[in-house]
């Protein structure tokens, strides 16, 4: 059986990283979706400032026709102002959480990247629980430097008798001795000279650092390898508006000059044995932009990103509407924060508030050749041309931010209508739809289009031609109007600003927002300009943005592979519906010059057949034109030994139990097993091989067997998968036919199964409700996990427990019990109990009254017997004879009331 996370595990792995960060420090990371937070704005000052006197309404999308109203977006005049950043004003963003990752991708993760079985890592997170467990005994101690684990021990680096003598405490603590004391690079015990100290800690370097130094600069203080490291080159720049006000690399710093009053990072290091000076690079926090995020121009206009995409040599750049350019009058563009714009439910502002810079407006076209209009001017002159003059609205946002990171996808914004609910506008990444490609657009094609002002909305093309809108100066001149060929479609929403915006059509661009009636119009129409015509109008060509999985290997479990044969991989479609077409994969082999070899319609491709011995390293990118995944990085071994085969059990089979695995290869060599069982065995001369199983396993079971030889590399392996259903679990707190008191119920139902396994547990067919694990001798690490359809509990120690159902009517009743292993589920065990009604207690009988005489009648005198009479005396209480034996009665029914109570009682106790 696969052998479960416990949390306990992952606590321990948790708290060795908080512990040795404590103990070392913590190393800044780069973030591949995004900033952790929102680079500050503010609505006023760091909003792009628009003229003085006349700024034009946030609405840069023409309407359509001449004789529509004037744009509103008239060309100001005013110069370009440079957007101011406040801090105060940056909005908050939650947290993201981490996806929960299941046993197997878990496993697969751990063998792909640490080389490790799922075992050896739940050993590692115990071994690491340990390590934390000692650090604050440790850290209080003289000599103590830090701690590390290695070939599963746990290494304290350090010096001294206290220190050696804690070690020895611990080590006689445990069940193992699992820790070491490994000596320094540099001896803390060593005299220090005035020209040689030495670091006892990251913190107290750090605190030295700074008040010598200056933070100018710093980047790290850490410890590794036997000595202490101190990073300079950069301040880490958290928000990308930021380097828009610092220099990223203080002069101070990096020159080293020091400031007043201060000495230089190298002359720090120099006085210190076992610390080492490090240069490295600026290191600064990705910021990605995707289709349909708002940009802001420097004349306070507001459109819409398109697509990414790459100019001659590559350089990356942004496509937009080219009347968001206003006839080349604006330039400059920023990135509209998201939170602010419409489209994620924000209420409209002006200015608008911004995230920082973009880049610069270069060619941009909006009707004929030089933004020329409908009406060639030559041609009432006997012009021989055309009169009409058909062009695109097109631009190109060039220079873009060395650290923003464009997105070949265009973002959902608040997700689907009409409930808006599937997509955070904030984080676009999980469900933006990536770009494969571009198609032309034809009648009753599904689109959809992304703008920072109407958000996500989607329909069919109802018709394609050429569109004429007025022009940037329709307003004061309604002869200039502009004509291109594009789409329209009547079901697709828009609204001002969502010019330039994606239109998409499964993952496949198809054109760019240019015009369209407001949203909520009596006539609703949009209208697009068709991406493919656009980029024939760019001088120099403009390659599409697309989006690339990195490559896979398509590998024996110990990515081990036959000399001679092809080594075959795969690049991933997913999320996208396929491969973008004419894909290739540029693989460069231990520093040679790098080869592409083709990716077919399916994903695959191959390295060719080496032809040496042994280990083999090279990395490997998905290539389409300038559009490159990120590098994968393989280390692959090649062997001339045959892999083994497995016989049985066969592929995909299911078991109810499991003894051994059987196969055959070449005689004389070891056929090692590895995955959910282990073992070895000596290939007998008939070419057989067995390998028992020597402990239970359950659930989805894999194995992988590999020919062994001292003198070759290991062969390829070979994998089995198959399935092995558990046994139904035990209940020990009820036995069939078992009767409880309806005042005296159980408080738990609970039994005993395979450790890890989840049990569902039903009564009368009704799931019972908040299961609950650990208690009644669950062992440590339990977990409760409720589920829509069927609670289940975590086995854990071998035993389960949940609450016994409240509200069960007396009578017989039902228990169903179900264990699974990996959904492989056991056969049910059934247990009957019955739970018995109340017994009201009996009537008391009435007891006649004793009539009194009457008036005038006398008394019955009371007889006294003489002595020796043998009768008892007349005391006058014959009459009470009947209720004194009511009473008795009474007596011995309450006993046995009592009697049943306690009975009731120990019942419980004994079965609970």
């Amino acid at each position: 059986m696969k052998t479960p996370i416990f949390q306990q595990v992952m606590r321990g792995v948790a708290a060795v990283a908080v512990a040795l960060a404590g103990s070392f420090s913590a190393v800044p990371a780069l973030a591949e979706a995004g900033p952790t937070e929102p680079a500050p704005v503010s609505p006023s000052p760091s909003a792009v400032s628009g003229p003085a006197q006349t700024p034009p309404a946030p609405d840069s999308t023409p309407s359509a026709g001449p004789t529509s109203a004037p744009s509103s977006a008239a060309s100001p005049t005013a110069a370009p102002a440079v957007p101011a950043v406040d801090p105060a004003a940056a909005p908050a963003v939650a947290p993201a959480t981490a996806p929960a990752v299941s046993d197997a991708g878990l496993a697969e993760a751990l063998r792909r990247d640490l080389g490790m079985t799922l075992e050896e890592f739940n050993a590692a997170g115990q071994l690491g629980r340990t390590a934390a467990d000692a650090v604050p005994s440790l850290r209080k101690l003289p000599g103590y430097l830090g701690i590390s684990l290695k070939d599963g021990k746990i290494l304290v680096e350090g010096s001294g008798p206290e220190l050696q003598a804690r070690i020895d405490e611990l080590n006689q603590a445990g069940p193992s001795s699992d820790f070491v004391l490994v000596a320094p690079a540099a001896d803390p015990l060593k005299v220090p000279s005035a020209a040689e100290l030495v670091a006892s800690s990251t913190e107290q370097l750090f605190q030295a650092y700074v008040r010598e130094v200056g933070p100018a600069g710093l980047q790290a203080v850490a410890y590794s390898g036997g000595s202490f490291i101190i990073r300079t080159g950069g301040t880490t720049v958290a928000e990308a508006t930021l380097s828009i006000l610092l220099d990223p690399q203080p002069p101070s710093a990096m020159s080293g000059t020091p400031a007043p009053g201060k000495i230089s990072a190298a002359e720090f290091v120099s006085r210190y044995t076992n610390v080492q000076l490090e240069q490295g690079a600026p290191i600064k926090t990705e910021q990605d932009l995707f289709g349909g995020q708002g940009i802001v121009n420097d004349l306070s206009s507001v459109c819409s990103a398109g697509f990414g995409g790459y100019g001659p040599g590559g350089v990356p750049l942004v496509l937009t509407a080219g009347h968001c350019a206003y006839d080349g009058a604006a330039r400059e563009t920023y990135i509209e924060d998201a939170s602010s714009s419409p489209a994620a439910g924000a209420n409209p502002v002006w200015p608008f508030v911004t995230d920082g810079a973009l880049g610069t407006f270069g060619f941009s076209q909006f009707g004929g050749l030089q933004n020329s209009w409908v009406l060639n001017p030559t041609w009432e002159r006997g012009d021989s041309g055309e009169p009409g003059n058909v062009g695109t609205d097109i631009a190109v946002i060039g220079g873009i931010r060395p650290d923003l990171a464009l997105q070949p996808a265009a973002g959902k914004w608040r997700g689907d209508a009409p409930d808006f609910s599937t997509a955070d506008p904030t984080n676009p990444g999980p469900t933006a739809v990536k770009i494969i490609g571009m198609v032309t657009p034809f009648q009753g094609q599904e689109v959809c289009l992304s703008g920072r002002t109407t958000g996500w909305s989607c329909g069919q093309v109802d018709e394609i031609g050429i569109y004429v809108v007025g022009g940037t100066t329709y307003s004061g001149n309604p002869s200039d109007v502009r004509a291109f060929s594009g789409f329209l479609s009547n079901t697709v929403e828009s609204s001002g600003g969502d010019s330039g915006g994606p239109w998409i059509s499964g993952n496949f661009a198809v054109g760019t927002h240019s015009a369209g009636e407001n949203r909520g119009a009596i006539e609703k129409f949009a209208v697009a300009t068709t991406l493919a015509d656009s980029l024939t109008h760019i001088p120099g060509g403009v390659q599409l943005q697309l989006f690339l999985n990195k490559p896979k290997l398509v590998a024996p479990e110990n990515r081990t592979f036959k000399v001679g044969e092809d080594i075959p991989g795969r690049v991933p479609a997913a999320p996208a519906s396929a491969v973008a077409a004419n894909s290739k994969v540029r693989i460069t082999v231990d520093g040679q010059v790098p080869v592409d070899v083709p990716v077919d319609a399916a994903g695959n491709w191959a390295l060719p057949a080496r032809v040496t011995i042994g280990q083999v390293n090279f990395s490997a990118e998905t290539a389409n034109g300038f559009s490159r995944s990120d590098t994968a990085r393989f280390t692959i071994k090649i062997s001339d030994l045959d892999a083994p085969v497995i016989t049985t059990p066969a592929e995909g089979a299911a078991l109810p139990t499991i003894d051994r695995i059987d196969g055959t290869g070449t005689p004389g060599m070891t056929v090692k097993l590895t995955g959910d069982v282990g073992g070895s065995a000596l290939v007998q001369p008939d070419s057989r091989w067995s390998i028992p199983v020597l402990r239970p396993v359950y659930g989805q079971i894999a194995v992988h067997a590999a020919q062994s030889d001292p003198r070759h590399e290991d062969s390829p392996s070979t994998t089995r998968n198959f399935t092995v259903t558990p046994a139904a679990p035990a209940v020990t707190s009820i036995v069939d036919g078992l009767h409880f008191s309806q005042d005296s119920l159980p408080a738990t139902i609970s039994g005993t199964g395979v450790d890890g396994a989840d049990v569902a547990v039903l009564v009368d067919g009704t799931p019972v409700g908040a299961a609950r694990a650990g208690a009644g001798g669950a062992g440590s690490g339990a977990r409760a996990v409720v589920r829509p359809m069927a609670p289940y509990v975590l086995v854990a120690g071998g035993r389960w427990s949940v609450p016994f159902p409240a509200g069960l009517a007396s009578g017989a009743h039902t228990l169903s019990v179900t264990q699974s292993v990996d959904g492989i589920a056991s056969d049910a065990l059934l247990v009957t109990f019955i739970i018995d009604a109340l017994v009201a207690a009996p009537a008391a009988p009435e007891v006649p009254a004793v009539a009194l005489a009457d008036p005038g009648v006398p008394a019955v005198q009371s007889v006294v017997l003489p002595a020796g009479s043998g009768q008892l005396p007349n005391t006058g209480a014959g009459s009470l004879l009947s209720a004194a034996g009511v009473a008795v009665a009474a007596l011995a029914l309450g006993g046995a009331l009592l009697t049943g109570v306690k009975l009731a009682g120990a019942r419980r106790r004994a079965v609970r």
